[in-house]
């Protein structure tokens, strides 16, 4: 009998089962279906976190905690110009 417990994450606002506790940026990224490099990957403080989340790197690694929100934007954005 396994004991294996998934952990639920948010990626842009999408329910996430993940098996791994640990993991890095990228694998969260490909993870959540966002192939390639052209991706930034956020932790934010919540769902509406007003500072726009923390920038996570690829080669990051991550120790998942149950309910936590991440949003994925295309990295080579340009808001407003």
């Amino acid at each position: 009998m396994s004991t294996t417990r998934t952990i639920h994450i948010f990626v842009n606002r999408r329910k996430l089962d993940v098996a791994e506790r640990t993991i890095t940026g990228a694998q969260l990224l490909a993870l959540a279906g966002f192939e390639g490099q052209s991706w930034d990957l956020l932790l934010l403080q919540g769902e509406g976190d007003p500072s726009g989340g923390e920038l996570i790197l690829a080669d990051r690694e991550l120790t998942l905690k149950e309910g936590e929100h991440f949003r994925v934007l295309p990295g080579n954005r340009t808001f407003g110009a």
